[in-house]
């Protein structure tokens, strides 16, 4: 797959695999940096874990759910460098921000109306904010992307936002 948009309205198992399979690949072994910009940020819901399936990639699991924290967290313990880009000013960001670890970074970037989340082998991005809204009931459409030459100039692109950005 090098390139594949997903149209979700009301949420959809299409989105939800594509972002469990990502996530769990990038948890496993992720690449050195990984970027989120959103600016609404929530500890959503990813993964489903009743039967166990995955509690050896999140070693810090606790309960049949991985969420959104999960996979940044385990992401930042295996030694990815975590960059989140968001709108602290939103209450459900900032508490967001606040249940992470001291090993994520976060920064500001005023009037950002941009979505996306960007690893070191894939590309992210669309209308989505990475909320539960975003990602369980809102119409909308996310193109996902592992074509090397998309992602690394995502990737510069994410770095230079983080430059023009603000320290929270």
């Amino acid at each position: 797959m090098a390139s594949r948009i997903i149209r979700s309205h009301g949420g959809s198992y299409a989105l939800l695999d594509a972002l469990a399979s990502l996530f769990i690949l990038e948890a496993m072994q992720p690449g050195t940096e990984l970027y989120l910009i959103s600016p609404w940020l929530s500890n959503s819901r990813i993964i489903e874990n009743s039967y166990g399936r995955v509690g050896q990639v999140f070693p810090f699991l606790n309960g049949d759910m991985v969420y959104l924290a999960d996979f940044l967290s385990t992401c930042a313990w295996r030694g990815c460098k975590v960059r989140l880009i968001c709108n602290p000013e939103h209450r459900i960001t900032m508490d967001f921000i606040r249940s992470l670890g001291a090993n994520i970074e976060t920064r500001v970037l005023t009037d950002n109306h941009e979505k996306g989340l960007i690893g070191s082998h894939f590309y992210i991005h669309g209308s989505m904010n990475f909320t539960y809204h975003g990602i369980y009931i809102n119409g909308e459409s996310v193109r996902i992307t592992t074509d090397t030459a998309e992602v690394n100039s995502a990737l510069l692109s994410a770095r230079m936002r983080w430059e023009e950005s603000e320290a929270i």
